[in-house]
């Protein structure tokens, strides 16, 4: 019950949040993501997306499969009709929201893969350390202007993404953070003190507070661990490049511009309204916030 009242609060203000949002823009942000994104196709010959395909499917799969299981868990009798259709329907739009932040990151992430891919055939990285110097063919300037040209896109196509989607990733981490130390209070309580699961508003049902951890959990490592891919894709571009740079000391100019903009310009990244990064990193925080809350709250746990 407990984590009822956290998702009901939390998701019904990022629902607002999310319907303003899109009523302000027309969803004009995720349009010129779009453009962007046909922009960059024209210029990229090998685009594999295959493995981005399976990604997403798995992404889909087990989000689906975790929001089915919360949903199955739910004890309609105990909460009544009316707030177990209220549940079902928040959980339903946060999930979707949710899938949609991270499938766009994976086209991104698609994308960046592809364009490395390019540069590698027009920028051949030497294999080993040969005692004399390799006469190399240069790479085509007409080309590299196209990679630069897809890039700079693709970097567009990013700050929309981070427009559109911060202050509704701000409030899904937020909303998770909350929903993970409900469902792990209440199974510590009903493994530690079964007595006053009767006497607070918390759930019934271990089941169901496990599944709320784990699909709060999975909505959170998704989420960062595809923008943290996408993160490193993108400063992969400035690697190969800074290679090149040395390799072709004839033709170092050509490459100024596309080095300038990819090693020197603002890192590629993803945050909650600037609140915090989403990487690697938030993993660990949350579980330090997780653990952090959860030690406060046993000491306000009565004893007996």
């Amino acid at each position: 019950m407990l984590t009822y009242i956290a998702i009901d609060v939390s998701s019904a203000a990022k629902l607002l949040l999310t319907l303003g949002i899109c009523s302000c823009t027309g969803m004009q942000r995720l349009f010129s993501y779009d453009q962007e994104l046909r922009s960059v196709d024209i210029h990229l010959t090998a685009k594999d997306k295959r493995k981005g395909k399976l990604l997403g499917g798995v992404v889909l799969t087990v989000s689906g499969a975790a929001a089915l299981g919360v949903g199955a868990t739910i004890d309609p009798h105990r909460n009544g009709p009316l707030q177990y259709l209220a549940v079902s329907f928040l959980l339903s739009f946060d999930c979707l929201i949710t899938l949609q932040f991270v499938l766009l990151v994976l086209e991104l992430w698609v994308r960046f893969r592809s364009l490395n891919a390019n540069l590698l055939q027009e920028l051949p990285a030497p294999v080993e350390i040969l005692p004399a110097p390799v006469a190399r063919s240069p790479p085509e300037p007409g080309r590299l202007r196209q990679l630069l040209g897809a890039y700079a896109a693709l970097r567009r196509a990013a700050g929309f993404l981070q427009g559109h989607f911060g202050l509704p990733v701000a409030f899904s981490v937020a909303h998770s953070l909350c929903c993970s130390t409900a469902s792990c209070y209440e199974l510590l309580l009903v493994q530690m003190r079964s007595r006053w699961v009767s006497r607070l508003p918390l759930s019934p049902s271990p089941a169901n507070s496990a599944m709320w951890l784990t699909y709060h959990w999975l909505k959170l490592t998704t989420m960062a661990l595809s923008c943290a891919a996408l993160k490193e894709e993108a400063s992969a571009t400035g690697d190969h490049l800074l290679k090149a740079s040395v390799l072709y000391e004839r033709r170092r100019h050509e490459l100024e511009g596309f080095l300038r903009l990819a090693t020197y310009g603002q890192p590629l990244s993803f945050s909650a309204a600037g609140f915090l990064n989403v990487d690697r990193r938030l993993l660990v925080s949350a579980l330090a916030i997780l653990v952090t809350y959860l030690v406060i709250l046993g000491q306000f746990t009565p004893r007996q």
